[in-house]
């Protein structure tokens, strides 16, 4: 596989969810970076085949650390790479006519990864899975171009490092991104057959530390004040969790002004 897999990671020595649900073909080309404190607890028992790496500065927030990743894998020499929350678990459609989904983990997801391994490139410079949420609400699974992409997000880096300002926002960093592109005529592509989910919104660890609501309301006022022809804005109650300023996209509009005219 030419993709290297990158999973960020921070207060969750123990709890790497993502990292637990991969096989050891997929664990061997897998790098957990982590602040310097963290990465004696993540190379123990049942971590061996992970590489695990400590980010130059242990206090930067997701954003920040995502940047770095970008960066510093170009750096090393990859062209590919796919970033990871680490609270993820892997779901598939049943099958072509039942939109009912089951869980995934272990060997049976080397032919998903590579699937974004293949896509991943030049033509589509950010590719990832979809999102569960509103997965049964799909008609067509397979590849979605453009849509929107989360917790998984897969970046050819010659492209990206090349035509992005990288960390202009602190939260939706990669909806940001994404717009970006599209705008610049990069479609990207998403796998709809195959989706992820967080275990638990804003679990302890990870960047639940550094993401308040306020701080996530502003922020969704932000990025549509930079892409007012794409985003707005929605209040949205939520029973499983706090409600919130949550933003719409529209990735088709940014998709088609960009390749008639790029940015």
């Amino acid at each position: 596989m030419k993709m290297r897999i990158v999973i960020p990671t921070r207060g969750r020595v123990g709890k790497q969810l993502t990292a637990q649900s991969l096989p050891r073909e997929l664990r061997r080309c897998t790098t957990i970076v982590c602040p310097k404190r963290e990465v004696f607890g993540l190379t123990g028992a049942g971590m061996e085949d992970f590489e695990v790496i400590a980010q130059p500065d242990p206090e930067w927030k997701i954003y920040q650390k995502r940047v770095w990743i970008l960066q510093e894998f170009a750096r090393l020499g990859y062209e590919r790479i796919l970033m990871l929350d680490d609270d993820l678990r892997f779901s598939t459609r049943i099958s072509e006519t039942d939109w009912h989904l089951k869980e995934i983990r272990g060997k049976d997801l080397i032919p998903e990864f590579e699937r974004i391994d293949e896509k991943l490139g030049p033509e589509f410079p950010h590719v990832g899975f979809g999102q569960r949420q509103g997965n049964n609400q799909l008609e067509e699974v397979g590849w979605q171009s453009p849509g929107k992409m989360c917790y998984a997000l897969g970046y050819y880096l010659p492209i990206v490092l090349e035509k992005c300002v990288l960390g202009r926002v602190e939260i939706r960093e990669d909806m940001e991104l994404s717009l970006q592109l599209l705008l610049k005529g990069h479609p990207n592509a998403v796998w709809q057959t195959t989706v992820v989910d967080q275990r638990k919104y804003d679990a302890p660890g990870g960047a639940s530390n550094e993401r308040s609501i306020e701080l996530s309301n502003n922020e969704a006022k932000k990025l549509a004040a930079m892409y007012p022809a794409y985003v707005s804005t929605t209040e949205r109650k939520y029973k499983a969790s706090v409600p919130r300023i949550e933003v719409i996209v529209q990735w088709k509009k940014a998709l088609t002004d960009g390749l008639r005219s790029p940015a």
